[in-house]
């Protein structure tokens, strides 16, 4: 392989790399969920009946937080300064538009919720980061983003 090779692969988060942000980032989103729903159980542990428009909304809830807590997660982290959720920038990695710039808040929601819905289709469409010049997701393809290490990002 060449030093310019070199180079390129270490300027994307590879497959690994990625997976390893991402279980770290599963983690702190598995405990803002518990969280955030032991909060709704308050009433139930001090014995306060929960009735109609209530009760449902507590039957309903562990859909509703895992649909919007890992949502809101990526999606802000993704789209502020720091262009990556806590599992990437301990990796160094951010996630970029095409032209190295910062994603907006539509954008990174298109391509979170890409995401979830093709890991719901096929849990294998990950491995495609592997095999790509860019080390893109199938995400990352529709949307039209790139993770990269920032340490060494010059020139996309």
């Amino acid at each position: 392989m060449t030093a310019t090779n070199d180079n390129v692969r270490r300027m994307y988060g590879g497959f690994w790399i990625r997976t390893a942000a991402f279980l770290i980032d599963l983690v702190i989103v598995f405990v803002l969920v518990l969280l955030i729903g032991g909060v709704f159980s308050i009433p139930s542990i001090l014995g306060i009946e929960e009735t109609g428009f209530i009760k449902v909304l507590v039957m309903w809830l562990p859909l509703i937080l895992w649909l919007i807590v890992p949502w809101l997660y990526s999606v802000l982290w993704e789209s502020s300064k720091v262009k990556a959720t806590p599992g990437k920038l301990l990796f160094s990695l951010i996630v970029v538009d095409k032209e190295g710039k910062r994603l907006g808040f539509w954008h990174a929601s298109g391509r979170y919720w890409i995401k979830a819905i093709s890991f719901i289709i096929t849990r294998m469409i990950y491995i495609v980061v592997a095999f790509t010049a860019k080390k893109q997701g199938v995400h990352d393809l529709c949307a039209s983003t790139l993770v990269v290490n920032k340490k060494r990002v010059t020139a996309i």
